[in-house]
């Protein structure tokens, strides 16, 4: 009975704390902060990482760019699917987290990683270069999501996918219809959406 408690207690906790962070994200930009990158090393979290990068549809040889990568959870595994002949960008805003990126790309041995300190809102690559574009639980980070999604499809090559997943409990999580109304404003066509409310990937492609 008090194991029960315990966890009723923790996820109460978690939801507040969720929900404090959603409330103050729309008045400050408040993205996790790279003290936070150990969260991300967990059973869990790996196998999510697993069924994120699945619906990719990662293929060798691609040049792939993820918006707000963190430490690399996603963007490390996904470099080496895309190997060999393929590259892998990360665009994030913090500099702690650029620097656990470069470090776990060095640690794995993954040299087709580049990590770029940058607003995502801002052009940071060559325009039509990538054959992938994606964010994980991050595009509700973004103060300008619009002007983010916009680089997204000027980085794209015609033909190019735009990935997004949301997972819920996220303090900036979007709701699908929202994904779906600002990817389409910025110029993209819905192909598929996978998984549920909880945890979904909705993919685009640029025409």
């Amino acid at each position: 009975m008090t194991i029960l408690w315990i966890v009723l207690a923790v996820t109460i906790l978690f939801a507040a704390i969720s929900l404090a962070w959603r409330l103050a994200s729309r008045i400050w930009s408040l993205p996790c902060p790279s003290v936070t990158a150990w969260r991300f090393d967990n059973p869990l979290i790996r196998a999510l990482t697993r069924t994120t990068l699945d619906r990719l549809g990662l293929r060798p040889g691609q040049k792939i760019l993820e918006i707000g990568p963190g430490p690399g959870r996603l963007l490390i595994p996904a470099a080496a699917r895309v190997l060999p002949g393929g590259e892998a960008v990360g665009i994030d805003i913090q500099t702690g987290m650029i620097e656990r990126l470069k470090a776990r790309a060095e640690k794995t041995g993954m040299t087709n990683v580049t990590a770029i300190l940058g607003d995502a809102a801002q052009p940071h690559v060559p325009e039509a270069s990538f054959d992938v574009a994606f964010l994980c639980t991050a595009l509700g980070e973004i103060p300008d999501r619009a002007a983010a999604l916009a680089q997204c499809h000027r980085a794209l090559k015609a033909g190019g996918v735009l990935s997004i997943t949301e997972m819920f409990g996220d303090p900036h999580y979007q709701f699908r219809a929202t994904v779906q109304r600002l990817a389409e404003a910025a110029g993209f066509c819905l192909q598929s959406v996978t998984g549920g409310w909880w945890m979904f990937t909705a993919n685009f492609v640029k025409p």
